[in-house]
């Protein structure tokens, strides 16, 4: 558990660098593309509360004053913060609670700050990487009884619970410093008109031979028509990457550190996926697209097939109408499981508060369902409480798809490239440029996933003769088991 929790911990800056950098490519929720967008857009907002903190400050009357901060506001998500605090205090005249925020990046240098003189916020919304520098720290405190407590303690989704609070936090530090607050997770946008047009449904792309098929037959480069929204420039190779970890059921290493990229069944999965670009399938200058070009081409009509997470939701039906666009689950490999990530913020009490009861209850009340499901829908999250693959929000509609991938028993999320160093390296710069040499005809595919794999396994095997109790990178199931 040491060693887990060491190497979470020297990595949580490199992996919140380049997981907010993978954006858009369903990737990951931590610093996606519409977040960083937001913050930037985003002035501070400051309400009334004690700056210094609540411990520096005595309590008036009977009445406990709260401070909530959020660290990736926008104007829309502000807005329904304000509310669901308004209705708590309402509904709790013993608590008053003030509503803060902080643009993105400003967040992480502020809290640390406050987290150094003991001054933060009662309750926070955190980063997925600051669980490992804030609870090493001691600056936010344990949930466990808390959760365990609380009426609908045994209502999390099961990969809320298993995999983002027991097995990434419970058993790295020992508790759960954090709860998930809605999770964002990749889907495909099809065209649905094209769909019926070339004689399939939208059920045949629930398997990857399905969506290839679907990728080839609406392809017709006579009308401008192209099947894929295929991202071939910065973090493409990331996206391609999640269909060969599927293709590999999941396990990028061998036992030994050994990277199984370039096995008979990564170098098949690798081309088959790059190879939709270099047999027409894709627009020949998709070469060069990154998020921004692949939404146009799919909302413009240049293509039919988009591998996007929820926040694409919004800019589709701004541009588009209902009769040509859906969702659909993300697609099962050959053995029937999902592959894909997902990922989320938290919810976490700090230590700063001289009233974590009260801090907790403020907690709870925003993952009531009904409250967390508002929640999500404002963001574009899958709720993180049971219910929603029943409630028509998520249910029916543009969300239908990512609630039915999210709440697939045989969901996977799969496993990180790395924990070394390098793996800002890998996943900014190598992983892309191997992929885009093979495309442009500078070397063959064999070499591309050669090249991948030995970078890989060299920087991973340099790991474990320095960390030889680290396990490796392993792909979790929704009951939190892995996969070996």
């Amino acid at each position: 558990m040491v060693e887990k929790h060491l190497f979470q911990s020297i990595t949580a800056v490199l992996l919140a660098v380049s997981l907010a950098a993978l954006a858009g490519c369903g990737g990951a929720k931590t610093g996606k593309e519409e977040d960083l967008k937001s913050g930037a857009q985003s002035t501070q907002t400051e309400t009334a509360g004690n700056e210094s903190g609540t411990k520096d400050g005595a309590d008036t009357g009977e009445v406990v004053e709260l401070r909530f901060h959020d660290c990736i506001p926008n104007p829309e998500r502000e807005a329904k913060f304000k509310e669901l605090v308004e209705r708590f205090n309402e509904a709790n005249p013993d608590i008053k609670v003030t509503f803060e925020s902080t643009p993105w990046d400003q967040a992480h240098n502020k809290m640390v700050t406050q987290g150094s003189s003991d001054t933060l916020p009662d309750v926070s919304i955190i980063h997925t990487s600051w669980i490992s520098e804030f609870s090493t720290a001691g600056w936010v405190v344990a949930l466990d009884d808390y959760i365990a407590g609380w009426e609908y303690g045994d209502q999390f989704i099961p990969y809320a619970k298993n995999v983002l609070m027991d097995y990434d936090q419970k058993q790295v530090y020992g508790n759960i410093y954090g709860i998930p607050d809605g999770l964002t997770i990749s889907g495909l946008y099809v065209r649905k008109d094209w769909v019926e047009e070339i004689g399939m449904t939208l059920e045949d792309l629930e398997t990857w031979d399905g969506v290839f098929e679907a990728i080839e037959k609406m392809t017709d480069p006579a009308k401008d028509r192209y099947g894929l929204a295929f991202r071939g420039s910065k973090y493409g190779a990331y996206q391609m990457g999640t269909y060969l970890l599927g293709a590999l059921g999941g396990r990028l290493y061998e036992e030994d550190g050994t990277c199984r990229i370039n096995t008979p069944e990564g170098l098949a999965a690798f081309e088959r996926y790059c190879n939709l670009y270099l047999d027409g399938y894709a627009p020949q200058d998709s070469i060069n697209w990154g998020y921004a070009e692949m939404v146009q081409g799919f909302t413009s009509g240049l293509s039919g097939v988009l591998n996007q997470t929820t926040e694409v939701t919004a800019v589709c039906a701004e541009s588009m109408s209902d009769e040509e666009w859906t969702v659909v689950q993300f697609p099962r490999s050959s053995d029937g499981n999902i592959y894909s990530t997902a990922d989320s913020y938290f919810y976490a009490v700090t230590s700063s508060s001289k009233h974590p009861d009260e801090a907790w209850r403020f907690v709870s009340f925003m993952l009531e369902p009904e409250n967390n499901m508002e929640y999500c829908e404002v963001n574009m999250y899958i709720p993180v409480m049971q219910g929603a693959e029943e409630d028509p929000r998520f249910a029916q509609g543009y969300m239908a798809g990512f609630t039915k991938t999210m709440n697939d028993p045989n969901f996977i999320r799969n496993p990180y490239y790395g924990y070394f160093p390098e793996q800002t390296e890998f996943t900014d710069t190598i992983y892309d440029q191997e992929m885009q040499r093979y495309l442009l005809g500078q070397q063959s595919a064999q070499e591309a996933v050669d090249n991948i794999a030995d970078f890989l396994t060299q920087a991973q095997q340099r790991f474990m003769e320095e960390s030889p109790q680290t396990p490796l990178p392993c792909a979790v199931r929704a009951d939190g088991t892995e996969v070996k």
